[in-house]
């Protein structure tokens, strides 16, 4: 019977392997989310691959950046290939303090509007802009207090519901209550069954909104590729304790 290990990465030659899992799992079902921040060129017959080297490239350069993140990874004994991983993010105070960027770092906020960094200037990049920065410039608002923060999750399709996605949530809910602070996600539909079990709850589901007036055909051809897109701000109070109308939500 397969027994699934849980370790932290610490070489960058699992990346190879972890990104793209990380596109795969993504891609069923499709979650817009990566190729909106690393775009392919859909004429290149290369441009899925070139693309998931940008992502790897820029999540290794933000990794070793940010001393808060931790990547992990779950292995198939059987197979020994990466069945899972996560980005955990551990923060004992204010991130977004400085309103400061890291280089390259694609998922920072601050205050500054977000400008998309992987796309050259243009319609593409205006709605990839107006699009991720409706996720990722909130949390300059909401995440001000000490907290721990999934901010990748991600699972093989083919190993789904055995126990994988348990093992990479336990280690930042359980660095919370070590720390006695808060948790935050950001979920798909898919995901926030599993997060509710560990004591998140939906603070707000948010629909990313194109809207524009007088817009031009690319944005329309944009808006019917890229959405509808939706997510869920789930939120865990220190201890995971949530008493329905008398815990106060933290926004």
């Amino acid at each position: 019977m397969a027994m699934f290990i849980f370790d932290e990465v610490t070489s960058d030659a699992d990346f190879d392997e972890l990104i793209a899992l990380l596109w795969l799992s993504y891609s069923r079902p499709r979650i817009p989310l990566l190729p909106l921040l690393f775009p392919a060129d859909e004429a290149d017959p290369d441009g899925r691959a070139k693309a998931i080297e940008t992502s790897k490239r820029m999540l290794l350069l933000a990794h070793h950046a940010d001393p808060t993140g931790h990547w992990f990874k779950v292995t198939c004994s059987d197979t020994g290939k990466i069945v899972g991983g996560c980005r955990w993010h551990v923060n004992e105070s204010n991130p977004y303090q400085t309103g400061a960027k890291l280089v390259d770092q694609v998922d920072a906020a601050s205050n500054e509007t977000y400008q998309a960094p992987t796309y050259e200037t243009g319609v593409a990049q205006e709605f990839a802009s107006l699009i991720l920065g409706q996720m990722l410039n909130p949390r300059a608002r909401r995440y001000v207090r000490p907290h721990t923060h999934l901010h990748i999750c991600f699972v093989h399709p083919d190993y789904r519901l055995k126990g994988v996605g348990t093992l990479l949530t336990t280690w930042g809910v359980e660095k919370a209550d070590e720390l006695q602070i808060e948790s935050f996600i950001e979920a798909s539909d898919m995901g926030r069954g599993l997060y509710q079990r560990f004591g998140f709850v939906v603070v707000s589901t948010d629909h990313a909104n194109a809207e524009r007036e007088s817009p031009p055909e690319q944005w329309e051809a944009l808006t019917k590729k890229f959405l509808p897109y939706f997510w869920h701000c789930m939120w865990r109070p220190v201890g995971g304790n949530f008493i329905e109308g008398e815990t106060k939500m933290p926004w």
